[in-house]
């Protein structure tokens, strides 16, 4: 059933009123990989949910380890403190390119958090799973007024054993999904709660499905992001009557490969890959687009779902083993999940645009559990129980 507009819009008043009705004010420290002005999932999740905080009247620092030259060692952004530690700029391009980070810089973070830890400077402390050694390094005195945030899944041997162990590490674990939750728990017996990647309502607006046409997909291009499938798929349903373009938005070290198969593809003229966007460009794609392909083989909770369900956007997700995204998408009931073949995603795209009325409408009414007012709600919950205060 199709929610009134008016409705729709109460709620998204409802939770920006929320954001001025919370209670103690803690001292609060994010201990996380990568911040702004680096680009992802988990450098937006920590970046807003730290405002959504802020806003709420929290102090909130931010420490990250600086991952490129010229960046200052400490700044505020938007009312988060920053304090970029080991920030020599070479943390994302080591000398060895085939460790994919500087571990030196790594050993030096995780030292800074351990005398951090056994300050008496912070109240709570949000850690963000990566990356990983910092966990360990929290001294046993801060570990009770501890979380650690999980991102995804993974499933190889080492990464495994550290999904098992560490989250006995804490006093508190939190997943980005259900899914994540339910998998990390079971491996480590701890119970998990959930703090998904949330939106700000407000920022979003919804179209008619007669002013929307194509596929769209936003994000970082990786490898992992499986874009030729969509690729492929897109060109199959094209050829059973889909129209519109594929809008590909979002850069990354696999564009070249990307461009070069869509140069193979037989409607390569209706594929446009867009590089970088800026925000408001990503808003009007999400309100003019009529699917949101994501055919990633490796996902948690990605935050472009919850745009996308802001928007009145339908998903079609792959169903594979690591994608989070098809737990999401699941739960929520937006879209499609599918096969991982070409044939099996092009038919889900063609399914999604059939029933795209029921999956927009569904959507709106789930975005509004998105909102950051409600997951910083759900932190600070728990900081009460675990302080006291």
């Amino acid at each position: 059933m199709a929610l009134p507009s008016s409705a729709i819009e109460q709620s998204r008043q409802n939770v920006t009123d929320s954001e001025s009705d919370n209670g103690a004010r803690y001292r609060l420290a994010f201990l996380t990989e990568l911040y702004y002005p680096n680009v992802g999932g988990q450098e937006v999740f920590f970046q807003e949910l730290a405002e959504a905080l802020v806003r709420r009247g929290h102090s909130v620092d931010v420490h990250c380890i600086g991952h490129k030259p010229g960046l200052a060692g400490q700044e505020t952004i938007n009312g988060v403190q920053v304090i970029r530690h080991a920030n020599g700029g070479r943390y994302l391009s080591p000398r060895i390119a085939f460790l994919r980070r500087n571990w030196s810089d790594i050993a030096r973070f995780s030292a800074d958090v351990r005398r951090l830890g056994a300050s008496d400077q912070y109240d709570f402390f949000l850690m963000n799973e990566w990356p990983v050694l910092h966990i360990p390094a929290m001294p046993k005195k801060a570990r009770a007024r501890s979380a650690v945030h999980w991102c995804e899944v993974r499933d190889n041997g080492p990464l495994i054993a550290i999904q098992r162990l560490f989250p006995r590490l804490v006093g508190s674990n939190f997943a980005v999904s259900p899914a994540v939750a339910q998998v990390i728990g079971a491996q480590s017996g701890e119970e998990f709660g959930v703090l998904p990647s949330g939106i700000e309502l407000a920022r979003y607006r919804v179209t008619e499905r007669a002013q929307r046409s194509g596929v769209l997909c936003v994000g970082r291009v990786a490898l992992h992001k499986n874009l030729p499938l969509l690729i492929d798929a897109f060109a199959l349903a094209a050829a059973q009557g889909l129209k519109g373009d594929l809008v590909i938005a979002g850069d990354g070290p696999a564009r070249p490969l990307v461009e070069a198969h869509a140069r193979l593809s037989p409607v390569t003229e209706r594929i446009k890959i867009l590089g970088s966007v800026t925000e408001a460009e990503k808003i009007e794609l999400l309100a003019t687009s009529a699917v949101l392909g994501m055919p990633s083989k490796r996902e948690g909770f990605p935050r472009v779902i919850a745009e996308a369900m802001a928007s009145g956007l339908p998903v079609v997700t792959a169903g594979f083993p690591e994608n989070g995204a098809a737990a999401v998408v699941d739960q929520y009931g937006v879209g499609i999940v599918c096969g991982t073949t070409p044939s099996a995603f092009a038919e889900a795209l063609l399914a999604a645009e059939a029933n795209w009325d029921e999956f927009s409408q569904i959507g709106l009414a789930g975005a509004t559990s998105l909102d950051w007012s409600g997951v910083a709600e759900t932190l600070e919950n728990r900081i009460k129980e675990v302080t006291g205060k």
